[in-house]
Formats: structure tokens, sequence, C-alpha cells
């Protein structure tokens, strides 16, 4: 038995009897105790536990275990699909791209055969390999989505998650080539939105990385073929439940196929504008602003932007650059607006707009209303109209004096040239 430490990778690999781990020194006490030695379907014979986890079908044998005080997904692949998908999955994660939480790899050493070639026969080794992933919680596999009523509304939120992934890859540079439910997973994901708290969002993971491939940029062609694919795949499986019995209604429709090509063109364009806005303003929009709702709201930000950039150098007395203007933007306007907008928990009655979005939302109701008055409203008279107009459920009046109260006081305390902007 003895350690060392493979090239590309800082885990040391443990050799023993034939195996070798790939695997973080604190679970290699427990993982080789598994019966490696033995293909993973028949574990169960070994004394194995399988834990019952809900999953759907898989071109591989994959069995769900406990060890350690964690649970863990074991795939029985190759030895060059395993450590291949392993350093996939690395990179994914290292690109904020949601995919399963990679493990590491176990490798079985299973003799010498021969093959036939031009020159004769030649020697070769063979291996079996597992690749280890972290057990997800809160998740739905494909399999159960249908056997739970696949209706309009549930489809229409699936999708979405599912576009936001595709957006997420694509505009990295990634890949898939195969993509499909089946190769995700759908999770019930808390997350914390920028200014405005946590949140239950629905998001689709990455659960298959076998034909993922990573370009510096990918062609509109690639994209809208990863896009396309993936409907063909739901139309495959659509086909293949009817003839079993299990839905009889249709899985994707014309229009779900439609809406898909749409939808992810748009939040394609939006992610970029998003980017864009990173660059000039040198705002972090995923950890301080929150997604873009819409396409433009990157120019419309720019906008209030470059007027408080106007209003700062006229009280500076000198230009001020517009990454200055929008940190100051950030610090002074937004997040104090944002903080009392979670004070009062606007979000609850506006569930699917993110901080940048309610800002943005408000700001043009301002816009619009200051046209019609033929003067500037000010962001409080804004907020109070938005509110009562488009909350999905109405706030308790008293809790809209109060934030109305609090906004004027916030913008009283700006210097006297920024006052006129926002009051």
């Amino acid at each position: 038995m003895g350690t060392r430490k493979p090239s590309g990778t800082s885990e040391p690999i443990l050799e023993l009897n034939h195996l070798r781990f790939f695997l973080p020194t604190d679970l290699l006490s427990s993982f080789v105790l598994l019966p490696w030695q033995h293909a993973l379907e028949s574990w169960h014979d070994q004394g194995v536990k399988f834990l019952e986890v809900k999953s759907g079908l898989s071109r591989h044998v994959v069995r769900f275990i406990e060890t350690g005080g964690r649970r863990f997904a074991v795939k029985e692949t190759s030895r060059e699909t395993a450590q291949r998908e392993y350093r996939t999955y690395l990179q994914l994660q290292a690109m904020g791209i949601r995919t399963l939480t990679p493990i590491g790899v176990v490798e079985r050493f299973d003799g010498v055969d021969t093959m036939s070639t031009p020159i004769g026969l030649q020697p070769y080794e063979r291996y079996t390999a597992y690749l280890v992933t972290e057990l997800m919680e809160k998740v739905v596999p494909d399999a159960f989505l249908y056997k739970r009523g696949f209706t309009k509304e549930n489809r229409r939120r699936i999708w979405y998650a599912v576009i936001e992934l595709f957006v997420e890859m694509h505009s990295r540079g990634v890949y898939w080539g195969d993509a499909s439910l089946a190769n995700m997973l759908i999770h019930f994901s808390s997350e914390l939105e920028p200014e405005l708290g946590y949140r239950t969002k629905l998001r689709a993971v990455l659960a298959d990385a076998e034909t993922v491939e990573i370009h510096p940029s990918l062609s509109e062609t690639l994209r809208r073929a990863d896009v396309e694919f993936f409907i063909e795949s739901m139309l495959w499986m659509e086909a293949d439940l009817r003839a079993s019995g299990i839905v009889r209604e249709p899985v994707i429709t014309e229009d779900d196929q439609q809406m898909i090509l749409d939808v992810y063109s748009e939040r394609y364009e939006v992610e970029q504008e998003m980017r864009s806005f990173e660059i000039v303003t040198q705002i972090d929009v995923d950890s301080l602003l929150g997604d873009f709702d819409t396409k433009g709201y990157g120019a419309i930000l720019l906008k209030h932007i470059n007027e408080h950039k106007w209003y700062l150098s006229e009280r500076e007395g000198h230009e001020v650059m517009l990454e200055d203007a929008a940190q100051n933007w950030y610090r002074e306007v937004f997040r104090p607006v944002c903080r009392l907008f979670n004070e009062y928990d606007l979000s609850s009655f506006f569930p699917e707009r993110t901080a940048a979005s309610l800002y943005v939302r408000i700001m043009e109701h301002k816009y619009f209303m200051s046209k019609e008055a033929k003067k500037d409203v000010g962001i409080a008279a804004a907020t109070w109209d938005y509110v009562v107009r488009f909350a999905e459920s109405a706030p308790p009046q008293q809790t809209i004096r109060s934030l109305i109260q609090e906004l004027k006081a916030l913008f009283r305390t700006l210097p006297a040239p920024l006052q006129s902007l926002y009051t």
C-alpha cells in the first residue's frame, strides 16, 4: 500500500489491491471498506445498503450510498470517461455553472487482455472506474416530473430553469452536446437575492458531463444546436412515455418548443447585456444587483448612472469617472433604496422581481408619471403608485406610508445636487 499525488490534483492517490483511489484524504478510511472488487450492481450482495433515492434512467449503473456520514452517488463507467467527467465537473464548478459536486474517482485494474490489430495481437490493460459525486438534496429527477403532472404551469417553470442553465453554459463557452431532462436534476434552491434576502428558486442542474466541451466561446450555430437537441430529446421522451402508457397528454407542445427557443434567445442577449454593463461600470451584477429581467435594463441603469455622474461632476467641479460614479450610485442610492425595500418586505409583494428589476420598474414608472404630470414626481411618489398599482397582493397602507417616509428621509441626506435627481 502507498500514497502519491496524481498530476493536476492536490489530492493523494491510495493504491491498494489493484485499486487506485483519487479521493480526498478524509474519505479514504470509509471508502476503502467498500467492495470495489465487485460490480456496482452486486454491492447489495456484499452487504452494502443502497439509499432509496428518486432517480431517472441512466445509460450507466448508478447507485446511492452513505458512508463517513455523507451521501454519495457512484457511477460505474470506463477509466477514461470517469477521469474526464471528474475534471469537467471541476472546470464547470470553477466557472460558476450548476453541476453535480465531484468527489473523486476509484479505479479497479481488471487484468490484461489482447486485441487484434493489423500488426497482430496486442496486449492492453482493462480497468473499471467509478465516478463519485455528492448526493444533492431537494432535487427531482425527470422520471418523477412526468408522474407528478406535467401541467402547463409546471412545464413553464421547468423550461425557464432549463433555459437559465443553457444561458449559464453558453455564455461561458460550454457546449453540452447531450442535453436532456434525463441528464439534469431539477433542484429547489434557496438563494440569496442581492439586497432582497433568500428566495426559493427552481434550478436545472447539469448531471451528466460526459459529452461536455469547453471552448473560448460558442457560435450561434452551436448554441442553437444544443437547445434544439434538448427539444428533440423531449419529443423522443414523449414518444417513449406515450408508448409505455405513463402519459397521455403532450409533454412538450409546439408552443413550448417555440417558447423555449424565443426565451432562450432573449435571456442570452440579457446575459450579454449584464456582462457588458459589468465591464463599463465595474459593478458585479450577480452579487450586487441581481439578474436583469428583460433586455434593456442595462441601458436604463446606465442612463441613471450617467445622470448621477453628471450631478457628481457638477458638485465636484471636475469630470467624475464613470466607474467612480457607478460605485457612488450603488452606495448612495441603489443599496439604501433596496435596503428599505427589504426592510419592508417589498419583495413578497413582487415575488418574481430581483432588486435590479424592482428598482428599474419603479424608475421607469417615475419617468412616465413625471411625463404625464409635466414635472419630476420623485422616486417616493413613484414607489407609492407602483406598489398600489402592481403588487401581486396589496400591502398594508401603513407599510407603504412608512416606506415612503423613509425614502424621502433617505434622499434628503444626499448632497443638494443629487436631491433634485431623486426627489
